[in-house]
């Protein structure tokens, strides 16, 4: 064969890569497909989405009527402003936490899938659109579900005494504008939160890949909290002082701020004593459920923390609304003074209905998310040979054994702000104590209850291993 007819053929076209948002959304679609875990890992955080826009609406709606009602105007009209304020405050923290928490639902799931991506080749640019769209897309159904279900709920809602009667569905509802603005909010939370998780994706997907974070240590964060803590506890203890060189508006917003710095820095705290707790109980037992438990604290501090966070909240709540029920119980009797103790009688009432709503959702989705998250270390002790029961127990001492610190410490904190306001005697009134009481053993038995739900889920896992 001569060199005039030896054909060589063209060297293949290079393949053309896909790119641009067609690419981002259909990697997207795909990311967001049901997985191990099944599809309860995208409905879950629709569904605490919903009822985080459902019950921030109605709180707000309730801020907005005593605001502008005309029924709370006169003398009276500051008290119940402020009354109202502070209850807004003492639950937009737990309302923001069960927003975080829906957005952090399937983050393990969501963290895994980018960082095989990142392993792939897929751009950081890509990653960062994914999650940025994905999360903003659950955030956005639940948040529109969530409007609906506080405008179903006004008729129920509008029942509640204040000012001697009914309020009605058109004093609570907020208008189209605040609804909105929740409607963002919640978007811009799941959105803010998937931002920040991506920082691992980003840096080290094959350590998110293959689980080997190293547990980190928070002595700093610990002491500076602490610290922060005594802070704000003087700061309300002198407020007296705070009033004579402020005036009392001013005062009165910064004990509201005041409030909403404790409870955040409780949640602050909170995990590097839950960590510090469970190195306690891996280096001191020779129990395989408390060992297991331990380290497990220890490892995920912050994860155990955000599971049994909600309880810190609703201590808190429990003891601040205890003492003003116990106030009101020793109110006036007469004219106006019935009016206003029984409308602050059935605002702690309602603001720790709120409160349990919004703990019963928070225990409901992080104890489910939990059990889909763990589910390797699920079927890997089940098939070293461990014990239902034995797992169960280590399931429980992981929740348990923070529930307590949270317990104690958000009543401790709320306790230290409220006494210089209440003092001893309304502060351990029988009123205050039975409301603290009750809701401890309460949140208790929800978190039992919950622990008790997720058992099917944990034995299916098991079967199917």
């Amino acid at each position: 064969m001569s060199a005039a007819t030896l054909v060589i053929p063209p060297a293949p076209a290079p393949a053309r890569r896909v790119g641009g948002p067609a690419r981002t959304i259909g990697l997207t679609v795909m990311l967001a497909r049901p997985a191990r875990q099944g599809i309860a890992a995208q409905l879950l955080p629709v569904v605490a989405f919903a009822v985080t826009t459902a019950l921030l609406l109605i709180v707000a709606g309730g801020v907005h009527m005593f605001f502008t009602d005309a029924r709370a105007a006169g003398d009276t009209a500051m008290l119940y402003q402020v009354l109202s304020a502070l209850a807004l405050v003492l639950l937009t923290v737990p309302i923001a936490t069960l927003g975080a928490a829906a957005a952090r639902l399937s983050a393990r799931r969501r963290n895994d899938r980018l960082a095989t991506l990142r392993l792939l080749g897929a751009s950081v640019a890509e990653v960062s659109a994914m999650t940025v769209l994905e999360a903003a897309t659950t955030a956005l159904a639940g948040a529109i579900a969530g409007v609906a279900l506080s405008v179903a709920l006004l008729p129920l809602v509008e029942l509640l005494p204040f000012f001697g009667g009914p309020v009605g569905a058109a004093a609570l509802w907020a208008g189209p504008a605040i609804a909105a603005a929740a409607v963002v909010g919640v978007v811009a939370i799941a959105t803010a939160s998937a931002a920040w998780g991506l920082r691992r994706v980003h840096l080290t997907p094959l350590g998110v890949r293959r689980r080997t974070d190293p547990p980190r240590r928070r002595t700093a964060v610990l002491i500076g909290g602490v610290l922060a803590l005594i802070a704000v506890a003087l700061l309300a203890a002198n407020v007296n002082v705070l009033a004579q060189l402020w005036g009392s508006a001013v005062t009165i917003i910064v004990l509201l701020g005041l409030f909403a710095g404790a409870l955040l820095l409780v949640n602050v705290i909170g995990a590097p004593i839950t960590a510090a707790r469970g190195r306690a109980m891996a280096r001191s037992t020779s129990s395989p459920a408390r060992l297991i438990a331990g380290r497990e604290l220890a490892a995920h501090a912050a994860v155990a923390w955000r599971r049994v966070s909600g309880i810190a909240m609703i201590s808190f709540i429990a003891v601040v609304g205890g003492s003003g029920a116990s106030l009101a119980t020793m109110g006036g009797t007469e004219g106006a003074d019935v009016v206003i103790f029984d409308d602050m009688r059935t605002g702690v009432l309602v603001t720790l209905g709120i409160g349990f709503a919004l703990l019963a959702c928070s225990v409901g989705v992080t104890q489910a998310a939990s059990v889909l998250e763990d589910r390797e270390l699920i079927v890997g002790l089940d098939r070293l040979g461990m014990p239902a029961r034995e797992l169960d127990r280590a399931r429980s001492l992981a929740v348990m054994v923070p529930l307590l610190w949270a317990a104690l410490g958000g009543a401790a904190v709320g306790g230290v702000l409220a006494f210089p306001f209440v003092g001893a005697t309304i502060l351990f009134a029988p009123v205050s104590m039975l409301i603290i009481a009750g809701t401890f053993v309460a949140g208790i038995l929800l978190v039992r209850l919950s622990l008790l739900a997720t058992r099917p889920l944990v034995t299916a896992m098991r079967r199917g291993a």
